[in-house]
């Protein structure tokens, strides 16, 4: 497995999310001056039943073309992989818009229409990024990212102050942003050389399904674990304790974005590494770096946000401090159960992630229905820590059949209290404080993730010089961990 070729994807998937992200972050003081918390609550909910529907729609058939096109070295392929996707996916989307013809004639959904051309949209930009992903054109695949960012950004900015448009100002500058993106990949992909009547294969699409289908479970149980909170908040707390619960959960965007960049180059390399002999090891040296830049940058995030969030939100959401810390150890969980699942990408054993992924939903629910009422929002936070810390042990304990990893148990001993610790700081100590508690932080974060910055900066000089043997590093790397 090449190791440089990871951190090289790495750091490109770095630049895009990390952009878009810290664009995306600098926006939320205006958004909490400008939006109300029921405002920024009920967009919210629209986001995530959009997210919900999205897999039942596609039948995850963007993640099954991905999945083959990333080992497909025979181009000619292409074209069957990708027509056959896409005229499923273009067929479904009829039936569901004749579907909302019906419903919407009966029953009136607030901005139903514009939800439901937002669904498209994701859906469209989502399929052109995983076919760009998956014919290696990792660099437009990460362009794309924050090409959109930028551009519901400037959107979003001139409806706002322009037109003084409300909740339809989100609607309208994503979908905006979401046609340029995707009519800018089909250019730069010449996508119409991918489809072809004569292309579509009955036998590929049933390969595609039974990998898929298992999915599609997977990705509701997920939603649940991650997204269904806002349903039970707002039918219990309101739609103001929704906009602070979706607050709150930006400041654990910034740790999902690392996971984030590194996930998508992780997943490659991981189905890739599957069949090579070196796969336990490899996963071993790389789930132990992964372990300690995970676990410090939350040391780090939870220190900080509560002194952020007081000069960057309004009143109003600066309550919302108090769940970061926990919402941010559910996202480190989630990230560790992510990792395990690249594996089971790679050996083809979805059906393990759907049945982990809905025990960890149910236990999601369950604690929802019976602690929020008597603790409220640390109730919600609580119940995706449980449910994602059951999830990711399930599939440490089912791995051992197809792949294993050995965990950094040295490290988990140190890093786990100090991670408690930094929990619970924010509720005892004054901001100026935490701010030098931040700052030793910082040292622990570099102290721990020292080796890992230095194999970045070897890796980006030799890439300059082009002068690397990608074998010799990879041997070197792995040799080094397992000691």
């Amino acid at each position: 497995m090449e190791t440089r070729k990871l951190v090289n994807d790495t750091m490109l998937y770095g630049i895009a999310n990390f952009g878009s992200g810290i664009l995306t972050f600098l926006m939320l003081p205006l958004y909490t001056y400008y939006f109300t918390a029921t405002e920024f609550g009920y967009w919210d909910v629209m986001v995530t039943t959009a997210t919900l529907f999205s897999p039942f729609v596609t039948f995850e058939l963007v993640s099954a073309v991905y999945r083959w096109l990333l080992v497909e070295e025979d181009t000619r392929r292409h074209q069957v992989l990708i027509t056959t996707g896409l005229f499923r996916i273009i067929c479904n989307l009829i039936l569901l818009d004749m579907v909302a013809i019906i419903v919407f004639s009966f029953v009136s959904i607030p901005y139903g229409w514009l939800a439901l051309a937002y669904l498209h949209v994701i859906i469209a930009t989502s399929f052109l990024q995983q076919c760009a992903r998956g014919l290696h054109r990792n660099k437009l695949f990460a362009g794309m990212g924050i090409m959109q960012t930028i551009l519901s950004l400037v959107a979003i900015l001139f409806l706002m102050f322009a037109l003084h448009l409300r909740v339809e100002a989100f609607f309208y500058a994503n979908i905006f942003a979401g046609c340029c993106v995707a009519a800018f990949a089909w250019w730069k992909l010449r996508f119409h050389q991918y489809i072809a009547l004569q292309a579509y294969s009955k036998q590929t699409l049933k390969a595609f399904l039974i990998y898929a289908i298992p999915i599609i479970p997977g990705a509701a149980s997920w939603w649940l674990m991650t997204m269904s909170d806002r349903y039970f908040i707002t039918g219990f707390l309101g739609l103001e304790a929704n906009g602070i619960y979706a607050l709150a959960n930006k400041i654990p965007a910034i740790l999902l974005m690392v996971n984030t960049v590194f996930a998508l180059a992780w997943k490659d390399h991981a189905i890739l590494a599957f069949q090579t002999k070196e796969k336990n090891a490899y996963y071993t040296a790389v789930f132990k770096h992964f372990f300690r830049l995970m676990a410090t940058a939350f040391i780090c995030i939870v220190l900080f946000s509560k002194p952020i969030l007081a000069l960057a939100v309004s009143d109003t959401f600066y309550v919302s401090w108090k769940y970061v810390g926990i919402l941010l150890l559910g996202t480190v969980f989630h990230a560790f159960a992510l990792f395990w699942a690249a594996g089971y990408h790679g050996a083809k054993k979805t059906t393990v992630i759907l049945t982990t992924s809905i025990i960890g939903a149910m236990i999601n629910i369950l604690l929802n229905l019976l602690f929020i009422r008597p603790f409220g929002l640390y109730a919600v936070t609580a119940s995706t820590v449980a449910a994602f810390l059951a999830t990711w042990i399930i599939r440490v304990r089912k791995a051992n059949a197809y792949f294993q990893i050995s965990l950094p148990r040295k490290d988990m001993l140190v890093l786990f209290p100090l991670m408690l610790a930094a929990i619970m700081l924010p509720f005892f100590l004054p901001q100026a404080v935490l701010t030098v508690c931040g700052g030793v932080g910082m040292v622990v974060f570099f102290a721990y993730n020292w080796a890992l910055f230095q194999s970045v900066t070897r890796a980006i000089r030799k890439k300059w010089r082009g002068a690397i043997n990608p074998l010799a590093a990879t041997k070197g790397t792995l040799l080094k961990d397992r000691k």
